[in-house]
């Protein structure tokens, strides 16, 4: 599998909602806090009490996602997806 790149975008307003890449990183720590920030804010997304039940229903179906796709993408332990540092792409 390939390492996933984390990038900083900036909202270009001359082009509309269209947005420009001004850095952008593969460092292993960079992309495992991402991870996490990501999680949290979704699982506090499910914690919405005054969401109604079809809100809540997507928030969970959305953490459940995001769970599945950040855990490929970004393993807690390098050797779950058979790649370490050496096997950058």
């Amino acid at each position: 599998m390939k390492t996933p790149i984390l990038v900083l975008q900036y909202p270009n307003p001359e082009r509309g909602s269209a947005t420009i890449a001004l850095a952008a990183t593969r460092d292993r720590k960079a992309l495992q806090a991402f991870k996490e920030a990501v999680l949290e804010e979704a699982r506090l997304a499910t914690m919405d009490w005054e969401a109604d039940e079809v809100l809540h229903a997507q928030n969970q179906t959305e953490l459940e996602r995001l769970n599945k796709l950040l855990g490929l993408l970004i393993p807690d332990d390098e050797n779950d997806n058979g790649v370490g540092e050496s096997g950058r792409e």
